[in-house]
């Protein structure tokens, strides 16, 4: 019976190479030298690119309708490099220090802070680096954990009113800036100048 099984399945899968092949080489017909020959492009076979670039954070919050929390205080010298999306959950923005500033209050030339905001639960950090130390602590009532060393911190995680956040930066910060921009990390209209 399995014997019988696979002698079919081998004669039908020869069948359908024999009738594509076939069907290649039918016509001979030879080209007209004067028509520009077309060929068409494949099409796409595979996922869709779930990163979503936009030119600023409000065409981003509408593409993915939140209001997001973002922080209003970093340190000096940081400037928006890129915001996209990820999927429709998250929301990053990335900071960079800008060649130009004044070096003697900020060493993190060309070092980026990324910052990620969502509303789904969970890590949305991105990073699965082991760190030395894990500590959780409060910041104006909110439970923050920080990852890096017993003084810098590397990343922190937090959730607030519903959206959760995640802050990596490419140069440790001390636990006390980090617990700043976090504390000054609020919705744009609470935002002031």
């Amino acid at each position: 019976m399995v014997k019988k099984f696979v002698l079919m399945a081998v004669a039908c899968a020869c069948v359908g190479s024999y009738t594509v092949a076939g069907a290649q080489g039918t016509l001979d017909v030879k080209p007209d030298p004067a028509k520009p020959v077309v060929e068409h492009a494949a099409p796409m076979v595979g996922m869709p690119n779930p990163i979503h670039e936009f030119s600023t954070i409000d065409e981003a919050a509408k593409y993915m309708s939140i209001t997001p929390q973002l922080p209003k205080v970093l340190p000096v010298g940081y400037n928006i490099e890129s915001v996209s999306t990820i999927e429709k959950d998250i929301l990053q923005v990335v900071y960079i220090y800008q060649e130009g500033e004044d070096a003697t209050r900020n060493q993190a030339a060309g070092k980026r802070i990324v910052y990620r905001v969502g509303t789904t639960k969970g890590d949305i950090s991105g990073d699965h680096n082991d760190y030395r130390v894990t500590a959780t602590e409060k910041v104006n009532g909110t439970k923050v954990t920080f990852k890096g060393g017993e003084k810098m911190v590397y990343l922190a995680g937090w959730t607030k009113d519903g959206q959760t956040h995640a802050m990596y930066f490419e140069r440790p910060v001390t636990r006390d800036m980090a617990k700043a921009i976090i504390a000054n990390t609020v919705a744009p209209k609470l935002h002031t100048k």
